[in-house]
């Protein structure tokens, strides 16, 4: 797990001076070491977390033999040591034990077409001398970052937003459409970032630069077409298939040359890994958990639970109002990106403590989007009933008596199956956003985004799993996986994601998902953990990891929120309406309604961008 960075410029060769700030912008990436390396119209940055080989032989950038392939690289490849072994049969010859150079030596021997046969989580670049060409790669479901910026003959890439801010005469500009993605997201999905002119790899796709220009291609895909090899027999059956694949997608995860645990939240899916690795591990696995002090979200005792179970050597975060007080406003400042998803600070807490004992860390995540685990889910399948009733929803939701019905009429009147999944993945909707943006800007959006293109291309696929599909490639790669790898790299620790593998996920695709719905959802994972533990510790609704800041907005953090949403700043930055955005405040104040996820995008925003921008930037010219 690292930072990279680099800058291909085939005007005038890259200034080395950029591309030390460059390294010096992504050192909390890898906070172990970092180089430069600078040749005619190349510069790599790397900045190295040390997990495999932690020998010099191991650093960054990486060459082959005669320095015509340089390379710098971010994740983990899970299948580097069968990879090392057909190569060295081939004839290569390694001079370290990492991953990295599996990927110098398969770039030698087959070129682009290596990327397709990569088991990990990846974003890197090679600078292939010969060819004067630079070649982009990012994981197929997006688990590693990689943005860009490309200007004629120059191009610029990195890990983060604030590589970019080293380029000589570039000065970072707001993108508008991003911002409206953002507020209604809580981030920005698809291939456009929240700066003007920088862009995302997409997840499953390579590009390559050269004197021609830019060239981007797609290597692998979720499906896009329904039925096809889906899977027969019950959920025992299909759980019996996947445990020797979810053993194999632990084991290899598993490889370190550091200290490594699991983070353990007490629900299914932290569970599952966090037990099969403790099985397999051969010594005593480290598991951390946090939990929320006098919030019904917590799950601390749940976690503390299955710890003992297992007989985990089990470590507990508690968080309260008191002690998130002073630190709350830094953690959002410091973030790489702004991200509307309140559970982003708590993950940043658990990670840094996490990080005290460990370099690397297992989690859980995926199992919510490939087996029905969120309870959005299960109100869609509630709502779609109801939208078959001839009645004035609109109207009802207006008159509802109280927050939580008008927000049931509001998403039943949105129409259709995809409108209603929209509303339901969303935080400001595009009514609200009519009257919060100044300039009308919503009526300028797009007719068809990146989450109703996605859901277009599924027509085939039973809404539910038309869905759940189109969330892992927005909401999985947008904000999960996002806030996980900013939160983690925010302190320097790697976490890796079992039930991400592209193994399980190929074949937990072949499994009807929507099936799960019936029993609450994650039917077949719940089976497997039923050879594990008892039954009933896992019949609970899932409550998510989200901090309590509906009463926080009302209580300890109601200033910061009033500091963030204050007129004069508003009217400063010139992107929304103060007097709608104070309207709001004080309707979720006076505790008629709850808004505390809308406005904790607000202030996740405005805080970054103080660091970003500046406190006093006018952003919307």
């Amino acid at each position: 797990m690292c930072g990279i960075a680099g800058w291909v410029d085939f005007r005038a060769n890259p200034q080395e001076r950029a591309l030390r700030d460059m390294e010096r912008s992504i050192v909390h990436r890898g906070p172990d070491e970092g180089s430069v390396w600078l040749s005619g119209p190349c510069g790599l940055v790397h900045r190295r977390l040390r997990i495999i080989d932690l020998s010099p032989a191991a650093a960054q950038p990486m060459s082959n033999e005669d320095g015509r392939v340089q390379i710098v690289f971010n994740g983990e490849i899970y299948n580097f040591k069968p990879l090392r072994a057909e190569l060295m049969a081939l004839g290569h010859q390694f001079r370290s034990k990492s991953d990295t150079e599996a990927l110098v030596h398969g770039y030698e021997e087959w070129g682009v077409s290596l990327i397709a046969r990569l088991r990990g989580m990846f974003a890197f670049a090679i600078w292939d001398e010969a060819e004067r060409r630079l070649l982009l790669a990012r994981d197929r479901i997006g688990k590693k970052p990689l943005y860009y910026r490309v200007d004629q003959q120059s191009l610029a890439f990195g890990s983060e937003l604030d590589v970019f801010k080293a380029l000589p005469g570039f000065s970072p500009r707001l993108s508008l459409p991003g911002f409206l993605s953002y507020m209604e997201f809580g981030y920005v999905p698809g291939a456009e970032s929240i700066l003007e002119g920088v862009m995302r790899l997409p997840p499953g796709h390579c590009a390559t630069f050269d004197a021609q220009g830019l060239k981007i291609d797609r290597y692998a895909s979720l499906p896009a077409v329904s039925g096809d090899g889906l899977a027969s027999g019950s959920a025992t059956e299909m759980a019996e298939r996947l445990e020797a694949i979810v053993r194999e997608a632990v084991v290899c995860r598993l490889e370190s040359d550091v200290p490594l645990g699991c983070f353990l939240s007490g629900g299914v899916d932290s569970s599952l890994v966090s037990a099969v690795a403790q099985e397999n591990l051969g010594t005593r696995l480290r598991t951390y958990t946090v939990g929320f002090d006098q919030s019904p979200l917590s799950e601390a005792a749940q976690a503390r639970q299955v710890a003992e179970r297992l007989g985990t050597d089990h470590h507990e975060l508690t968080v309260s109002p008191g002690s998130i007080l002073g630190e709350f406003e830094a953690i959002l400042r410091g973030a790489a990106e702004p991200l509307g998803d309140d559970s982003y600070v708590p993950t940043y807490l658990i990670s840094r403590e996490t990080r005290k004992f460990v370099t690397v860390v297992l989690s859980g995540d995926g199992g919510d989007e490939l087996f029905a685990g969120y309870e959005k889910y299960r109100q869609f399948r509630k709502a779609a009933g109801w939208q078959k009733a001839p009645l004035p929803w609109g109207w009802l939701a207006e008159r509802a008596w109280n927050d939580r019905l008008h927000k049931s009429c509001a998403a039943i009147g949105t129409g259709d199956a995809r409108g209603l999944a929209r509303w339901l993945s969303t935080l400001w909707k595009r009514a609200d956003l009519s009257r919060a943006l100044l300039g009308g800007r919503p009526a300028a959006a797009p007719a068809e985004d990146v989450f109703d293109a996605t859901w277009r291309r599924r027509g085939e696929f039973h809404d539910i799993e038309r869905w759940m599909l189109t969330d892992m490639e927005t909401y999985l790669e947008g904000d999960i996986l996002a806030k996980v790898d900013r939160a983690n790299m925010a302190v320097g620790l790697e976490g890796r994601s079992p039930l991400l593998d592209q193994e399980w996920i190929r074949e937990a695709l072949r499994w009807p998902l929507h099936a799960d719905l019936d029993a609450g959802g994650k039917r077949v994972l719940k089976r497997m953990l039923a050879r594990r533990f008892p039954t009933e510790w896992f019949e609970r609704p899932k409550q998510g990891f989200g901090m309590p800041v509906e009463q926080w907005f009302r209580g300890g953090l109601r200033g910061c929120l009033e500091k963030y949403t204050d007129r004069a700043r508003l009217k400063r930055r010139g992107l929304l309406d103060a007097d709608y955005t104070r309207g709001t405040v004080a309707a979720h104040l006076s505790g008629r309604r709850n808004f505390a996820r809308k406005l904790y995008a607000v202030v996740a925003f405005e805080a970054w961008a103080d660091r970003f921008f500046g406190e006093n930037a006018a952003l919307a010219g």
